[in-house]
């Protein structure tokens, strides 16, 4: 590949091949003169329009600018140049070039992006902080900018609510959802929590209404990060997908929604028959969801890589990795390979092969890992930029390990791919992987709905202390608290109830019979007295 530096009046020639041109922009910040524009014709001819790039070299001064330095031709810089592109598109549009030809590009001009250990040799050059860094930092050439050029989706923040009105059988909600690039923990997943019959999953089916069924809703979404607060434009979220694998909820999920031209995709994972939502799909069907979707993420490298990545963040849980689920993808390349190349990886002969070959491992899953494979496929097929995931109730499959991998591999995937996620959930497992500030208590008392932030952080904290802070008073009418307090209503002391429990009362269990009966007999005591 031949670079040639043209000047500024000159045209990039009509037709050319294996030719990168740098023509030059006179545009000087604080009179440093280091702008280019870059563009190239490929090996078949084709001429591709780059964008901006600054170059900069070691001791430059505002004196000579850097197409001074350079030579009219060459193939490479020499090691004492170093470049930048402007700006995200830039390395979106080197990363479309085929064959790698980007990355060969950006390493014959010393791109910082792709070797980010020039960084340390030229941070205290003048020219590298007031010309290459005039308008970006390096958390965002060391992030965004490599993001991209990898294939993957820009990081953007999502700031948005979800309001529904008031209705005869349902109170009024507002719901805030605040997604911030760069936060550790990450905040792309939110959880809506509260005991069963708080209207949880309602919920999340008119959110699935105020996207798909806007005339028929009486909720929307809200974009409020602008000045003024309106409904979210049709292409704010790029996809919605709804997971539940609920056999009780009676909602009927809309039909899937493809096409990216008629609005939001809509796709659905679950058990309703997308043709007729009031069928239960058979195990044959959701393995057949399941092989189709393999087959769509292993087509493409970057879903392959995701889902690699998922499965690796799941095998945290013994018993998953010990399955080594990650042979399916082996199992598709063999295939692929072994394949007479005019039969494609979607046609329904290759998909009987592929079938043939993993339905024996499909077989003996268990069926939460078997939901989990199947949710976790279809999410990576599914996902892309800015795509809303709603999910109701992960846990009633999945035991708590798992559900914590679950929620991680998810969490990964949504930063991946910039998307973000809610979860309707009673279970503090899941409120142990996100921080507070992406929760939701939700309360209802006959049609009124209250809503609040956990007092506590969440993110790491004890499953106990959240299960505490989030049902408070139903655990002390249930459960192994119902049994102490009626215990501590017969009158007998600490020891003698001990006792009665066969010594077999754990540490909280005794404090929690401590603080019954002092209380006990310190509302005994106050009656005595009067």
């Amino acid at each position: 590949m031949e670079f040639r530096v043209l000047s500024k009046n000159t045209w990039v020639p009509g037709s050319g091949k294996d030719t990168v041109y740098l023509k030059i922009d006179h545009w000087n910040d604080y009179s440093f003169v280091t702008m280019f524009h870059l563009s190239l014709h490929d090996e078949d001819g084709q001429l591709h329009d780059i964008g901006e790039i600054k170059i900069g070299f070691k001791g430059q001064t505002i004196e000579k600018g850097t197409y001074d330095k350079l030579p009219d031709r060459f193939e490479s810089v020499g090691d004492e140049f170093f470049s930048i592109g402007q700006g995200v598109e830039f390395y979106r549009n080197i990363a479309t070039l085929p064959n790698h030809l980007g990355k060969q590009i950006l390493l014959a001009l010393r791109d910082i992006v792709v070797k980010p250990d020039l960084i340390e040799d030229i941070k205290e050059e003048e020219v590298f902080s007031t010309s290459l860094l005039r308008s970006v930092s390096l958390s965002v050439v060391k992030g965004q900018y490599a993001r991209v050029l990898e294939g993957k989706a820009k990081l953007t923040d999502f700031k948005f609510k979800f309001v529904r009105s008031e209705s005869e059988h349902l109170g009024s909600i507002d719901l805030s959802f605040d997604v911030k690039v760069g936060f550790t923990p990450s905040t792309n997943i939110h959880a809506v929590i509260g005991r069963n019959g708080v209207g949880k999953t309602t919920l999340l089916n008119g959110m699935i209404e105020a996207i798909t069924d806007r005339q028929g809703s009486n909720a929307m979404f809200v974009d409020t990060e602008g000045w003024q607060e309106i409904e979210i434009s049709d292409d704010y979220f790029s996809s919605l997908v709804s997971v539940s694998f609920s056999a009780f909820d009676p909602f009927t999920p809309p039909q899937e929604q493809p096409d990216p031209a008629k609005g939001t995709c809509y796709f659905y994972i679950g058990l309703k028959d997308p043709k007729n939502g009031k069928l239960h799909r058979t195990i044959s069907d959701l393995q057949d969801d399941c092989i189709r979707a393999l087959i769509s993420c292993f087509y493409e490298p970057n879903k392959t890589e995701r889902w690699l990545n998922a499965i690796d963040k799941l095998g945290s849980d013994e018993n998953f990795a010990s399955m080594r689920i990650e042979q399916l993808e082996a199992v598709y390349r063999d295939l692929r390979n072994n394949t007479i190349i005019e039969e494609q990886s979607d046609s329904s002969s290759f998909r009987d092969k592929y079938r043939e070959a993993v339905t024996p491992f499909l077989s003996c899953m268990g069926s939460g890992h078997a939901i989990v494979l199947l949710t976790v496929t279809r999410l990576v097929a599914t996902v892309e930029e800015k795509t809303l995931v709603l999910f109701d109730e992960p846990e009633s499959h999945l035991h708590p390990p798992l559900l914590s991998a679950f929620v991680r591999a998810l969490a990964d995937l949504l930063h991946d791919q910039n998307g973000v996620a809610i979860i309707a959930t009673h279970s503090p497992v899941v409120l142990q992987e996100i921080p507070c500030s992406c929760v939701w208590k939700v309360y209802r008392v006959g049609s009124n709905v209250t809503t609040s932030r956990p007092t506590i952080e969440t993110f790491g904290e004890n499953v106990g202390v959240l299960t505490s802070e989030v049902f408070s008073l139903e655990v002390e009418r249930s459960g192994f608290h119902d049994l102490l307090a009626k215990s501590a209503e017969t009158g007998r002391t600490y020891e003698e109830i001990v006792i009665d429990y066969d010594n077999q009362l754990g540490f909280e269990g005794r404090a929690i019979l401590k603080a019954l009966i002092a209380n006990r007999d310190r509302s005994c005591n106050h009656d005595a007295t009067e």
